[in-house]
């Protein structure tokens, strides 16, 4: 992981209403890292009267198992829950966590998800030796494992894992990896017909579903930023993924918004292709995501 570098950053010497960060591989290292520090330091800005918004492409369970202590009747009710990649919000009250948006996927959406997997899969295991699986039990998405012997590879070793899992597609026989999966995936949405699909990778899976991370971002401007007066200059949204992996775009660069120059965007990831030009490029991984927030407790830049 490279060093963490904030000094170098004379974009960061400002204070923050909105904090917006991907949770998995930005503020911890993964969903069964100790959090309790990350924690903490977000409590204190929550009760500084900061906004903060965690954004996961998990359910709510898996990530309030790390956050537990958050909700509290100390804390300012100022804490939102992005889940299930841009399908659902919940607001952090003492009584729980309450759902205040949710994207439902019709009876048809689920029906063509499930097909399109399906042929992809059928698609890469005639051309190919391979065996890849699907991942049904998601809200609103559908996902293909491209090396399911790899259970759960840490972001940090995103760059080994391209490696990894290229190697293992090019040793069986599909040729082009990575690239001609995922754009066999975009046809294959095209070819079934489902309308505006949301396709990523994390370069373990291929996914399609009906929202990504810009529907948080977007949730958040119209619900909470235009409602309390928070300009674009206020916001900071922090990832580990948003530059180009594998030949397509990273995950979190959905969170990027062309019509909205003005927001901050910070990475604390490998990015082992570099970063788009709007992005600071911190790395360090989630103790410099720590650092950050040290950072916007304290008001200064030098910590």
């Amino acid at each position: 992981m490279a060093e963490c570098c904030l000094e170098k950053y004379k974009e960061l010497d400002k204070l923050f209403k909105i904090i917006a960060f991907d949770w998995d591989g930005t503020a911890v290292e993964n969903r069964y890292a100790d959090a309790s520090s990350v924690v903490e330091k977000l409590g204190r800005l929550l009760k500084l009267g900061r906004y903060i918004f965690i954004i996961t492409g998990t359910n709510i369970k898996n990530v309030t198992r790390q956050t537990g202590s958050l909700a509290s009747p100390k804390i300012p009710p100022n804490l939102y829950f992005m889940t299930n990649r841009g399908s659902e919000v919940y607001t952090s009250k003492p009584e729980g966590n309450i759902l205040v948006y949710s994207r439902i996927a019709t009876d048809m959406e689920n029906k063509k998800m499930d097909q399109i997997v399906q042929y992809v899969k059928k698609t890469i295991e005639e051309n190919s030796n391979l065996s890849v699986d699907i991942i049904y039990n998601r809200l609103n998405r559908r996902k293909i494992d491209l090396i399911p012997e790899w259970a759960d590879p840490p972001k940090s070793m995103i760059d080994e894992l391209m490696l990894k899992t290229e190697e293992r597609l090019e040793r069986g026989g599909f040729k082009g990896g990575i690239k001609r999966a995922y754009n066999l995936l975009v046809k294959t949405a095209m070819l079934f017909g489902l309308e505006n699909p949301k396709i990523t990778s994390d370069v373990k899976h291929l996914e399609i579903g009906l929202t990504d991370k810009a529907d948080s971002i977007k949730w958040i401007l119209s619900n909470v930023a235009q409602n309390y007066g928070i300009s674009d200059e206020e916001i900071i949204v922090a990832g580990d993924e948003f530059g180009e992996i594998a030949g397509f775009e990273g995950s979190d660069s959905r969170m990027i918004l062309d019509n909205h120059s003005k927001i901050s965007y910070i990475s604390f990831g490998v990015e082992p292709n570099g970063v788009p030009e709007r992005i600071t490029h911190a790395g360090g991984g989630a103790s410099c995501f720590e650092n950050f927030l040290a950072m916007q407790i304290s008001g200064i830049s030098n910590i």
